[in-house]
């Protein structure tokens, strides 16, 4: 199941199913005095403080101390989620874009993973390319990561670079054609990277810059299925002295556009079953609950603020979720828990899609979706509640 596995391939439903206490941590690790070591060392203190207050065994703060001491995580704006038990990491991620609700340190058997599942919004890859007439480079991103996953580069011939002068004799028109030419073919090589790039990774969007000629022969070189997915930023990032400031708005609009896009989707489905009145779309709390407590969730799409005052059952075992004592069907009840977590748990140990209503768009940017009726939850359904509405 895609969602329940984070890019490090911690099984976040196996976290839950196999129970314990795990140490988890989410910060704002982002840096903005002109101390830097001072301020982590703040943080280290102060996280470290609140886990052996909450009794956390020395193993599992000696671990996380480890992590804040040698955590790299520029540049800013960025957050960290760590997650231990019995002094062994268990997941340690990055996570672009500063803390969407609050900073959490925690010590108990149900640790929320809700960061992570944020993050997952963001599992998509991009592919930046940069060119000029010499050669250019192609950068293979994941949305919700910082750092490139691959690179590839094109190296075209140089000879024929030299300014050729207009309004000349025949020769000049030559080397013109000729430098022309050569352009032509390192832009073919470097379409010819992009392409397979586009073949293996299935990049949701393509963006170009560079010199202004050599993008335009690159976009006629490229296949069509990769010129459908380009957008071209009017800026020659390659030039000596230029600034990657257009090049970045451009990206986190394109990643703004993509989330956009998925979400009105699910909203979609979501309207599209609620106009039908065919029993495959819930936006009532209990009838949800107990959606979840039978399996019968496909998509669980969450309203962190409007869930924030809920609370409800997580039970330890089949149905793992309960609104009353009587509806844990003789399960033991962990705890009474905040309803996003409970709901969350739940969702995750019956393989249903979890969405955010306010998940990441973009670094420092929210992408907030209302849902229908004003509802706190809704849950797109595996099968119907119950006969469909008659005359539908």
């Amino acid at each position: 199941m895609a969602n329940a596995t984070t890019r490090a391939g911690v099984d976040l439903a196996g976290i839950y199913r196999e129970g314990g206490k795990f140490c988890a941590v989410y910060l704002d690790m982002s840096v903005d005095t002109s101390d830097p070591p001072g301020v982590k060392e703040e943080r280290r203190t102060s996280v470290l403080d609140t886990l052996r207050k909450l009794g956390a065994p020395q193993d599992d703060l000696d671990a996380i101390s480890d992590v804040l001491a040698t955590s790299n995580t520029a540049p800013s704006p960025v957050c960290l989620y760590v997650l231990v038990k019995d002094g062994s990491i268990r997941c340690e991620e990055v996570l672009r874009g500063r803390v969407v609700g609050r900073e959490s340190v925690t010590y108990g058997p149900l640790p929320d993973v809700s960061p992570l599942l944020r993050t997952h919004a963001l599992d998509f890859t991009y592919l930046v390319v940069e060119t000029s007439r010499d050669g250019g480079e192609a950068r293979l991103f994941r949305a919700a990561s910082l750092a490139a996953e691959s690179e590839e580069q094109v190296q075209g011939r140089t000879d024929t670079l030299h300014k050729v002068k207009r309004g000349g004799d025949w020769r000049n028109d030559h080397f013109q054609n000729h430098a022309e030419e050569i352009w032509k073919q390192t832009q073919s090589q470097l379409a010819g990277t992009i392409d397979e790039i586009v073949r293996v990774h299935s990049p949701r969007f393509i963006v170009v810059a560079g010199d202004i000629r050599a993008r335009q022969l690159l976009v006629d070189e490229l296949s069509p299925g990769s010129r459908d997915i380009v957008t071209v930023e009017p800026t020659n990032t390659r030039a000596a002295g230029a600034k990657d400031d257009a090049l970045v708005d451009r990206l986190d609009a394109e990643i703004a556009r993509v989330l956009a896009a998925d979400k009105q989707a699910v909203l979609d489905r979501l309207n599209l079953h609620d106009g039908r009145g065919d029993n495959l779309g819930d936006f009532n709390l209990g009838g949800i609950v107990q959606a979840l407590a039978a399996a019968q969730v496909d998509t669980l799409i969450l309203d962190s603020e409007r869930l924030s005052e809920r609370t409800l059952l997580a039970v330890d075992g089949e149905p793992w979720i309960a609104a009353a004592p009587e509806d844990t069907l003789g399960a033991p009840v962990i705890a009474s828990v905040p309803a996003q977590l409970a709901m969350i748990r739940a969702a995750l140990l019956t393989d249903a899609r979890v969405v955010f209503t306010d998940s990441y768009s973009a670094p420092d940017q929210a992408d907030r979706i209302t849902l229908p009726q004003g509802a706190p939850v809704a849950a797109v359904l595996r099968w119907r509640t119950g006969p469909p509405v008659p005359g539908v």
